[in-house]
């Protein structure tokens, strides 16, 4: 990491930019440059909105946590809800199989210690995830076989000397940790509550930073780059002359632009949300399928793939990485069926378990009449021969259904603890409109 103060002067003294270098990686093709000796304002508003924009999501969606669920900095915040009854939250692609909490760690002033319980006789994992949006550490039933212990988030600015329990490095000030624990039916409520009482923040420093507020208007605009200047502190050694680039739009750096530049920046982020939307059509699998297991991960499995990166929080901020689970979505419209022959289910471990989900085309999951939104492998009625129908209608129908209200709509399958040997082929079967 460099130093942030050290970075800024750095950039405010070069007076020679690679202004004709390489794109980001991943984030393909931009506007012609005719003129080398000179800035792109729009190029790099490109390349400088897909590296922020899953960073902006993040802040977004923590936002409508700290609304939602009452989230709090340095503090364990377990949702005590069943999962069927946090519907309408304002999250994308929302777990509704596990009992969820999130802990939003703040490292501005020192390092912070998290105290897990043991969770050995169901499936449960802890995302960490830091302020880029990276999957960076796990624990839980496959990263830790479940073991309870304490775990010291840090970063480099204070290179503590003591450290508790298991020491984690984090890039940045902010760890935001997704708790998911299995829930099979509401007899087991109070099981699970006990283990989300014992998820606890047991070292902290007194201040904290002022976490961002996520503003539409802004975060699609020119002044987007205030959220990273908000956001981040340290540049990773490997970004420095990203970030020299991006200091001529305002990215760690004070300009003065004027209305053509600005409009120029503007027609930037326009085409480069675009181009992240547009790349959802390149993680088909096939069947009508996008397959979303390889844009979510560690910033080393990622390999500079921003754009894969952008498309992750477009596709569904918070994804975990392949080796945890698994996601298959369609778009679709309208009623129909998708029948799965015996040999076409999910190809689990010994561990294993998946569902199915449906959600409103923005994939989030709205409310209805019937509390039908979700089935759980364990709750699914196969037919004689081991195949399997799960019907999608507005109206309740025998066997598996799942309800629409007949528009558009997303189905996604998710995936946890696959067979590796065979998750990396699997297609599941194609939806079949009843039109």
């Amino acid at each position: 990491m460099a130093d942030m103060k050290n970075m800024k002067q750095s950039i405010n003294k070069t007076l020679i930019v690679l202004f004709a270098a390489s794109l980001i990686s991943g984030c393909g093709p931009t506007s012609d440059k005719s003129n080398a000796t000179e800035p792109n304002l729009k190029d790099i508003a490109y390349d400088a909105f897909i590296y922020a924009y899953p960073m902006m999501e993040q802040v977004k969606t923590v936002n409508g946590m700290q609304q939602f669920l009452g989230l709090e900095i340095n503090k364990s915040s377990m949702n005590p809800k069943l999962p069927w009854e946090s519907v309408g939250q304002p999250i994308n692609s929302p777990n509704l199989t596990s009992m969820t909490g999130v802990i939003l760690l703040d490292l501005s002033y020192g390092q912070v210690t998290v105290e897990i319980p043991e969770i050995k006789v169901r499936y449960n994992v802890f995302q960490c995830i830091d302020v880029f949006t990276h999957n960076f550490y796990y624990m839980g039933t496959r990263a830790t076989q479940g073991e309870a212990g304490q775990y010291t988030f840090y970063n480099k600015k204070y290179n503590p000397e003591t450290l508790a329990g298991t020491p984690v490095l984090v890039e940045g000030n902010h760890v935001i940790i997704i708790v998911r624990i299995d829930i099979k039916n509401e007899a087991e409520y109070e099981k699970i509550r006990a283990l989300q009482n014992a998820i606890k923040v047991v070292d902290a420093p007194q201040e904290v930073a002022i976490y961002p507020s996520y503003n539409k208007e802004k975060a699609f605009s020119p002044n987007f780059v205030e959220y990273v200047n908000e956001l981040l502190t340290e540049v990773p050694e490997t970004e420095v002359e990203m970030f020299n680039r991006f200091s001529k739009i305002g990215i760690f750096n004070k300009v003065n632009l004027n209305k053509e530049e600005l409009a120029a920046i503007k027609s930037g982020i326009d085409s480069a949300y675009n181009s992240i939307k547009e790349e959802v059509k390149n993680l088909q699998v096939g069947n009508g399928y996008v397959g979303a297991t390889d844009i979510f991960g560690t910033r080393e499995f990622l390999n500079g793939n921003y754009l894969g990166r952008a498309t992750g929080a477009y596709f569904g901020i918070w994804g975990n990485s392949k080796e945890e689970a698994n996601y298959f979505m369609t778009f679709v419209e309208g009623e129909g069926v998708i029948s799965f022959k015996k040999d076409e289910l999910p190809p689990l471990s010994e561990i294993g378990f998946w569902s199915i989900t449906a959600h409103d085309e923005n994939t989030l999951v709205q409310k209805n009449e019937y509390d039908s939104y979700v089935i759980t492998m364990d709750k699914m009625k196969f037919e004689e021969d081991g195949s399997l129908n799960i019907k999608f209608s507005s109206k309740p129908e025998d066997g598996n259904w799942l309800y629409t209200p007949g528009g558009k709509m997303a189905v996604l399958i998710r995936v946890y603890q696959a067979d590796p040997d065979k998750i990396s082929s699997y297609v599941p079967p194609r939806f079949q409109s009843n039109k």
